[in-house]
C-alpha cells in the first residue's frame, strides 16, 4: 500500500500503554536498533504514557523462564524470557556454524514464545503493541499481539526477506532471489496479516519489502529515528589536526578495512578513532599496524561516545552492506558532524551532497572505493569544514527525538482508529478482527 503519513495534529492517540517486543534490549544489545528503542520507550514515559516491553533473557540468566520476572529501568517495565531454542539472540556470536541453521529452523514457529506473548500481553493489556526486531522470537508473536491490540511493526532489517537478516552472506551483500521465495512467502502468511501499520526508518528499506511482494493491503511510512540534539556542541567548532571518526561493530559489513585502506591515500596530519568491538578487531588492528594516526578505542560510555562525535571532524560510515539507517548518521550530526557514506541501503536518505538543494552535511561515495573515500574525507577536512559542521547541526533538527515522538504517536492514532472491530453480541464489547491465532495449516 501506498505510503501514508498523518498529521501530527490530525489525531491523538487515546491510549496510554504501549507494549514494545523486541528480541534484545539493553543492556543486552547487539546494534543500534536495542538503543534506539529504549531511547524511544524512556521517551515516551516522560510523556506520561506506561510503557512496557517483552523481550528475551540469555539461557543463564535468573530471569528466564515465563516473562513473570519484571523490572523497572528508568520507568520503563520490561519483562524478560527465555525462548526454546539452541540459545538465545544475544548468544548468537559464540555459537558454532552447525548450530545456527537449526535455531533458525525452531524458530520458524516458537509456540512457547507465541503463549508466553499471549500470556503478559493478557496482563499487561496494552492499548496498542510495536513489534520491533524478533529474530529468536519467530513470527508466532505477531499472532500472539494481533490477539489483543492494533499491532504496529518497525523494519529494522531484512529479516522477512531473507534468513540471514543482513542479507550479507559469504562476505558480499546479497539481492533478492528465487531460492528465499518460499521463505518470504511463509513470512508474508505468518506475519502480515497480523499488521495495522509498517514502519521503517528508511525509504529503501520499505521499497524492498514491497519489491519482495510485502504490504501490498498494508499502509506503510517512513520514520526517521531521532536523538536528542546535543546542547554542549558548538557547531562550526572544528579540530586541528581533523579528526576523523568511525563508530560501529567491527565486522566486514561495516567496511572499515576499506577506510584503512583510503588513509594510504589521506594526508599524516590528521588522527583517525576506531570506537566498537567485533570479531574483526584483531585484523583490523594488524592491517593499522605501524600507522600511529589511528587509535582503537573498544567499546565506549554514552558520554565518551557523546565526547568523540563532538570532537571529530567527520564521522565514516563505510559500509559494504545496505544500512536501513544508521543511528551512528542522526547521532553524528545531533554533535554537529558532517557524515561521509557509502552509497548502500537507507545511508545517501540521511545525508545532503554538495548540489543538493540543501547544505551540505557530507558526501556518498561508491562502496568499497578507498580512494573516493579518501577524496570524499579531504573534502570535507580541507573545504569548509566548519560550514558543513553548522549545517549537519541544522538538519538534526528534523531529526530530533521529539519529533520522531509525535509522528509515532500520530501513527499510533492512525492505526488504532482504523483496526478492524467487530461487535461481540454476548456482551456489546468489541473484539478486533484478525486471522486465528496459530500457524499456518502447512506447519500445524
Amino acid at each position: 500500500m501506498s505510503e501514508i503519513q498523518p498529521h501530527t495534529d490530525a489525531a491523538t492517540f487515546d491510549g496510554q500503554h504501549i507494549c514494545f517486543i523486541t528480541n534484545l534490549y539493553p543492556p543486552e544489545t547487539i546494534g543500534g536498533a536495542e538503543t534506539s528503542v529504549r531511547t524511544v520507550a524512556e521517551a515516551l514515559v516522560e510523556r506520561d504514557y506506561e510503557v512496557s516491553v517483552i523481550t528475551t533473557a540469555t539461557s543463564d540468566d535468573a530471569r528466564a523462564g515465563d516473562g513473570s520476572f519484571r523490572e523497572r529501568q528508568n520507568g520503563v517495565s520490561v519483562h524478560r524470557f527465555t525462548p526454546w531454542n539452541l540459545y538465545t539472540p544475544f548468544e548468537y556470536r559464540e555459537q558454532p556454524g552447525w548450530k545456527k541453521p537449526l535455531m533458525h529452523l525452531i524458530d520458524l514457529w516458537n509456540p512457547q514464545a507465541s503463549r508466553t506473548v499471549n500470556h503478559l500481553l493478557g496482563d499487561l493489556a496494552p492499548d496498542i503493541v510495536h513489534v520491533h526486531n524478533f529474530g529468536g522470537l519467530s513470527p508466532a508473536v505477531f499472532s500472539a499481539a494481533a490477539a489483543h491490540a492494533p499491532v504496529v511493526q518497525t523494519l529494522h532489517d531484512y529479516r522477512l526477506l531473507h534468513v540471514d537478516p543482513g542479507m550479507f552472506v559469504g562476505g558480499a551483500q546479497r539481492e533478492l532471489n528465487v531460492l528465499m521465495r518460499p521463505f518470504r512467502a511463509y513470512n508474508r502468511r505468518t506475519v502480515e496479516p497480523y499488521l495495522d501499520r509498517v514502519l521503517a526508518p528508511s525509504r529503501f528499506m520499505i521499497d524492498q519489502h514491497e519489491e519482495a511482494g510485502f504490504f501490498a493491503d498494508t499502509p506503510t511510512a517512513v520514520l526517521r529515528l531521532g536523538v536528542p540534539r546535543d546542547d554542549r556542541t558548538t557547531p562550526g567548532a572544528v579540530a586541528d589536526p581533523p579528526r576523523i571518526l568511525f563508530v560501529g561493530q567491527l565486522a566486514r559489513p561495516k567496511g572499515v578495512d576499506v577506510l584503512l585502506d583510503a588513509l594510504a591515500h589521506l594526508d599524516s596530519d590528521i588522527r583517525v578513532d576506531i570506537v566498537g568491538r567485533g570479531e574483526a578487531r584483531e585484523q583490523l588492528e594488524a592491517q593499522a599496524a605501524g600507522d600511529e594516526r589511528v587509535t582503537f578505542h573498544g567499546f565506549v560510555s554514552e558520554t565518551d561516545l557523546a565526547a568523540f562525535y563532538r570532537e571529530a571532524t567527520v564521522t565514516v560510515v563505510p559500509s559494504r552492506w545496505n544500512d536501513n539507517s544508521p543511528m551512528v548518521i542522526y547521532e553524528s550530526l545531533a554533535r554537529a558532524t558532517p557524515v561521509v557514506g557509502s552509497d548502500m541501503g537507507g545511508i545517501p536518505e540521511l545525508i545532503d551532497t554538495p548540489g543538493d538543494d540543501a547544505s551540505t552535511t557530507g558526501r556518498v561515495v561508491p562502496p568499497e572505493d578507498p580512494v573516493a573515500l579518501a577524496t570524499a574525507i579531504e573534502s570535507v577536512c580541507r573545504t569548509a569544514p566548519h560550514v558543513e559542521s553548522q549545517a549537519a547541526y541544522a538538519r538534526a533538527e528534523d531529526y530530533t527525538l521529539s519529533t520522531h515522538l509525535d509522528r509515532l504517536l500520530a501513527h499510533y492514532a492512525a492505526c488504532s482508529d482504523e483496526s478492524r472491530v467487530v461487535p461481540d453480541t454476548t456482551d456489546g464489547r468489541s473484539e478486533r478482527t484478525v486471522p486465528q491465532n496459530g500457524p499456518p495449516a502447512s506447519i500445524r
